[in-house]
C-alpha cells in the first residue's frame, strides 16, 4: 500500500500515473442534475400535489435533461443508436424510460390543465399514472448504475452511488415542492410529513456520503487517490464547502429556522443552497474519477 500511496496523478498519456476521466464533462453533469431534481420533484407532486409540481418537474426533465443530453452527444444522430440495446446497456434503458416518462406524463398532466374531449379514465388512468411515476422513479436512480457500468473508474464502481443518487434527487424534489408551495401561496398547506422527510434526506445524505467515502477508501489505491482529492485535495473547497456545508449544513439550519419563521425568501435560500450541493456533488463524482495506473507485462526469462 505504502509502494500505491506513492503514485502521482500522470500529467498524460505517456506518463506512468493516475488518469483523470475527460470524456465525462459538464454538460453531462447537468443532464444528470435536471433528470434527478425534475424527476424527484414530479414524483413527490404525485405522491402529495399539487399538479403544478407534476408540471415543472416533467418540463425540467423534458427541456433541461434531455438538452443537455443532446448538447452533450453533438450529432441528434447519436441519440437513437444510443438507445440500442437496452438488454445490455443503461445508457439505452435510461433513454427508453425518459420515452415512457414523456409519453405518460403529458398523458397524465394535459387533462389537468387544458380542455381536451377525450381524457384517460378508470383502469387506463391507473395504467397511465403508475407508468409516470415509476418511470420517473428510474429517472431518478438510473444514473448512478451508468456511471457504476465504468467498472476502469474504481470510485464509480459500488452500488452505493445508485442509492446516493436516488436519496439526493428525492430530497432536491423535496425541497423544490416545499419552495413552489411557498411561492404559490400552499406553504400552509405542505403536509409536515413533507417537511419532515426533508430534515431525514438531509441527515441521510450525509451518514451515506461518509459511508461512501469510506468505503472507497479501502476498495482500491484510485479510490483511494479520489477520497484524498475530495477531502484535501484539488476538489475539496468544492466538496467540503458546496457540498457538505452549503448544500447540507446550511440547508438543515435554515429548513429549522424556516419552520419557526415562514418567509418566501427564506424558502428560495433553501432551495439555492440545496440545489447547490446537489449540482457541486455530481460534478465533483465526474470530475475526480480516475483511472487506474497501466501497468507493464512482467517480464518472465525462459
Amino acid at each position: 500500500m505504502s509502494a500505491q500511496s506513492s503514485i502521482a496523478i500522470a500529467p498524460h498519456r505517456f506518463a506512468y500515473g493516475y488518469y483523470r476521466q475527460s470524456w465525462w464533462n459538464w454538460l453531462i453533469g447537468t443532464a444528470f442534475f435536471f433528470g434527478e431534481i425534475g424527476a424527484g420533484l414530479f414524483l413527490v407532486s404525485l405522491l402529495t400535489g399539487p399538479a403544478l409540481g407534476m408540471l415543472v418537474g416533467y418540463l425540467i426533465v423534458m427541456a433541461g435533461k434531455n438538452t443537455a443530453h443532446l448538447m452533450y452527444l453533438g450529432r441528434p444522430a447519436r441519440f437513437w443508436r444510443a438507445a440500442m440495446r437496452p438488454d445490455r446497456s443503461w445508457i439505452a434503458r435510461g433513454i427508453w424510460a425518459t420515452g415512457i416518462f414523456g409519453a405518460s406524463g403529458a398523458l397524465l398532466l394535459l387533462p389537468q390543465f387544458f380542455p381536451l374531449p377525450w381524457q384517460p379514465q378508470g383502469a387506463t388512468a391507473s395504467a397511465v399514472t403508475w407508468l409516470a411515476g415509476l418511470s420517473a422513479l428510474f429517472i431518478m436512480f438510473y444514473d448512478g448504475f451508468v456511471m457504476n457500468s465504468s467498472r476502469a473508474i474504481p470510485f464509480w464502481n459500488t452500488g452505493m452511488l445508485p442509492l446516493l443518487c436516488l436519496t439526493y434527487a428525492a430530497l432536491g424534489g423535496t425541497t423544490l415542492s416545499l419552495t413552489l408551495r411557498e411561492l404559490t401561496g400552499l406553504g400552509e398547506a405542505a403536509p409536515s410529513l413533507l417537511v419532515q422527510v426533508e430534515y431525514i434526506l438531509l441527515v441521510t445524505n450525509f451518514v451515506l456520503l461518509a459511508m461512501y467515502l469510506a468505503h472507497m477508501w479501502d476498495w482500491s489505491p484510485a479510490a483511494r487517490e479520489t477520497v484524498r482529492m475530495l477531502v484535501v485535495g484539488r476538489y475539496a473547497r468544492f466538496f467540503l464547502g458546496l457540498v457538505l456545508a452549503v448544500g447540507l449544513v446550511a440547508t438543515l439550519l435554515l429548513a429549522v429556522v424556516h419552520s419557526r419563521m415562514h418567509a418566501t425568501w427564506l424558502a428560495i435560500l433553501i432551495a439555492a443552497c440545496e440545489l447547490t450541493g446537489d449540482f457541486a456533488l455530481l460534478m465533483v463524482l465526474l470530475k475526480s474519477g480516475l483511472f487506474s495506473p497501466q501497468t507493464a507485462p512482467a517480464f518472465r526469462s525462459s
